[in-house]
Parts: C-alpha cells; structure tokens; sequence
C-alpha cells in the first residue's frame, strides 16, 4: 500500500477497541442533555483536549472546530474570513491543494484581492516583492496561505513562515512599519501525517487538517484549529441547529453562542466518528511513541526509494525514471515521504501514468496517479506552463485535469508513492523490483 497522502491504513486493534466501546456504552446526541447524551458531550470534549495536546497547545491558545475534512475547514474559513473590498489581499502559493486555491474565489467575491506566488524557485524573494506592494495598507487584514508539506512532491515548506509573516520579517529583512495584519492559514493535511505539527512553537492563525490522514478511520471528518486570538477574523452569517443562544423567525433577531466551535459546528456534529479519534490517536502512540520517530523512519524508507530509482537505466543508458522534485531528499526537514514521478522507455517515450497503475494493481500494489489536486506543482515540475494547459482544454477533447495521462508524446500527469507509518522496508523493496522487472530495458 503506497498511497498514505491519500488515506492511511487503520489498525486492527484500533478497530475493535472502537467498536468494544459501542458494545458497552450507549452515545446519544450530544444536544439531547440525557444521560448518553451527557456521556458523549464528555468524550468529545475529551477528544479536542486530545486533538490540542497533539499539536503542543492547550484550549487557552487554540479551538478546535470539527469538520468534514481538511477541505470543508477551507471553505469555512473563504466564508467566514472579514475581507475589506479592495483593499484586503488573499496570497497564497502556486504549490497548494485545489481547495486552498479555491479560496481566492470567495476573497474575490467580496472584493478582496488575489496573488498567487508562483511556483517557489525563491518564492521568499517573491513573497517579499508582494508584501511591499501592500505593506502601507493601514490597519487591514490579509490572509497568507500555504501548505507545511506539498501534497504533490512532498516538499516541505518553512514554519517560521508563521511568525515572519506576523511580525513582517522576510528573509532578513524587518519591515517595522507594517501597518496592516497578516493572518496565517496553513493547510496541514498532508504534512502532520509523518511530522510533528508544534504549534506552541509555529502558532498558526488558522491550520487544517484531515484525520483520516493521519490513522485511516473514521474517513469524513478533519478539524479547523484556530488560534483565539485570530477568532475575531471568521464572521459568522448562516446560522443552524445548536449553534444560537436565542432567535426570532419572525423577525431578523439572533444571538450566536459563544464558544467558537459552538459556533460554526452547525447541526449534530459526527460524534461517533469523534468517538473514534481517540482510538486512532492512541493506536499512534502505542505503534511509533512520537511523530519524530515516524519521520526518522519514513525518511530513510523514502531517501533509500529516491536513490534507488535514480539508478535505473536502460541497457542504452537512458534513465528510466524521471522524478519531479526541488530537493534532494537529503534533509527530512525538507522533505516528506512522498515520490512523483513518470516511467520512460528506451527510445525516451513516456509511458502514461494510466498504464503503471494498471501494471502494478495486477501485482496488488496501490498507487496513485494524475495532479492529485495540485495543479499548480504539477505543470511546474512536469513543465507544462498555464498557456498549454488553456489549450489542451481546448483541442483535446476538453482535456480534464487527471483523466488524460500523455498529450503529445508528453505527461501531463505523474505516478504519486507515498509512504505512512505502517510503510516498511519490505515495501520499498517490492516497490523498486516491480519497477525494474517491467520497466527496465
């Protein structure tokens, strides 16, 4: 199994503890004051507490607010964040998931502005290009966004972006006479599934994140973690079931609760699901000890891969594999467990990305291929560039992101392996003979 970004494995243990827990106690709704209503609310309770002190921080600094996904925290925050017409800036990295993306859409639709900061070569000297064009902005507020770990090619991006950002440092330079705020929103999806997320230590504004990342079960639910003292920005319209003090139908009168998960965690929340993460969190605790002993060992699985696969060549001496990467792979801060890459043959022809994955699932090996929604890593790496990809929508058959492997002889997709805490050397292994038995000339 080779394909951790997209969900990890669960444990057996894990399983049964969870559902020996249904065995024995009846859970109600939350929202019902009963009895098994009163028993769950606790155990939720429980499991934010837990949530926080896996990320280093306490209720005191942080809230948690439950979500579908890491995706659905995204959207709530697009929604809710207080965009200025005209003036305030959404910035954000042209290495993200589709749904941080996404986001420029509803700071648009309020009349905010937009700037992507193309694909990081020195994307510092480009975030500082763009702070200084709106760092006069007086007493408004920005959004920073970008991923701790590019779900793409596992490149990790600097925390101290986090307070730089807060405090208008940019490389070495201090702009003390930043007037506006920066808020900060890190999508932490892909990066706390093998790295230790501090946020006592890198105290992001907003952080998302998906579960089922992390443990595999339950699937469809993530969490928004905002910091306290950003809550203030998230201005909250719609309100639905639990989430008022009091309201009128008849009249435009309501009263939001106070609490800031109470708030936005509209209707009955997966309590269930809620239920389960704290067996996943301790099946994690109990298998690896810490998160850093999860990165020490997928770094030497994934450095072991990456070194290997550089050595393939056809009998004519052409590499058979190309990788698309900005780093070495020498530095696990640098660098998660995650490969793209495409296979070529002897005469430098692409084999589309379709085709591996459809060799290697007869051998039960569980790939993933396409942009795996990060459009903007992908056309950089693979060099693509924006103005093909218009026309390839165009002339080939509507071209959609993901569903067409090769375009004239070039891929405009990659073959994605991406290792969890459950990979072991066995699984690089296997994984490096089936590519040299069926590709290697």
């Amino acid at each position: 199994f080779l394909d951790f970004a997209g969900c990890s494995l669960y444990s057996n243990r894990q399983i049964t503890e969870y559902t020996q827990s249904l065995k024995r106690n009846v859970y109600g709704n939350p929202h019902s004051g009963n009895p098994s209503s009163d028993l769950m609310a606790a155990e939720v309770e429980k499991v934010r507490n837990t949530v926080l002190a896996f990320f280093n921080t306490t209720s005191s600094e942080y809230s948690v607010i439950f979500t579908s996904g890491a995706t659905a925290g995204l959207k709530l925050v697009a929604q809710s964040f207080d965009w200025t017409p005209g003036k305030s800036v959404y910035a954000y990295l042209e290495d993200n998931h589709t749904s941080v993306v996404g986001i420029r859409e509803a700071a648009i639709d309020k009349g905010a502005h937009s700037v992507c900061l193309r694909f990081p070569k020195y994307v510092v000297v480009q975030l500082l290009l763009q702070w200084i064009m709106f760092m006069y902005l007086k007493e408004l507020s920005h959004l920073f966004a970008y991923p701790a770990q590019s779900n793409f090619s596992g490149r990790k991006y600097p925390l101290n972006w986090i307070q730089n950002v807060k405090k208008g440092t940019i490389g070495n330079t201090t702009f003390t006479d930043v007037k506006s705020t920066w808020f900060t929103l890190v999508d932490a999806a892909a990066f706390v599934t093998s790295s230790p997320l501090d946020l006592g230590k890198y105290p992001a504004d907003f952080v998302v994140l998906s579960f089922y990342k992390i443990f595999g079960f339950p699937t469809g639910i993530g969490a928004l973690l905002v910091r306290n003292s950003a809550a203030r920005q998230l201005d909250k319209v719609y309100f639905g079931g639990g989430t008022t003090r009091v309201y009128l139908p008849s009249e435009n009168y309501s009263v939001l609760k106070t609490k800031l998960h109470e708030k936005f965690e509209e209707g009955t929340i997966a309590f269930l699901d809620i239920l389960a993460l704290k067996h996943g969190f301790a099946t994690i605790s109990r298998i690896t000890g810490h998160m850093e002993n999860i990165t020490n060992h997928l770094f030497n699985l994934i450095h072991w891969l990456y070194n290997k696969l550089n050595t393939l060549t056809h009998k004519n001496g052409e590499k058979c594999i190309v990788i698309y990467t900005t780093t070495r792979y020498s530095n696990p801060t640098l660098q998660g467990a995650t490969i793209a890459f495409n296979v070529r043959r002897m005469d430098g022809r692409y084999i589309g990305y379709n085709e591996v994955l459809s060799t290697a699932a007869k051998q039960n090996i569980h790939l993933r291929g396409g942009c795996f929604c990060n459009v903007g890593s992908c056309n950089y790496l693979l060099g693509i560039g924006d103005k093909r990809i218009k026309q390839l929508h165009k002339v080939c058959s509507g071209y959609v992101c993901g569903e067409v492997d090769i375009v004239n002889v070039f891929p405009v997709g990659a073959v994605r392996v991406s290792l969890g805490y459950m990979s072991t050397m066995d699984d690089v292994i296997n994984f490096f003979q089936f590519i040299k038995r069926s590709y290697v000339q």
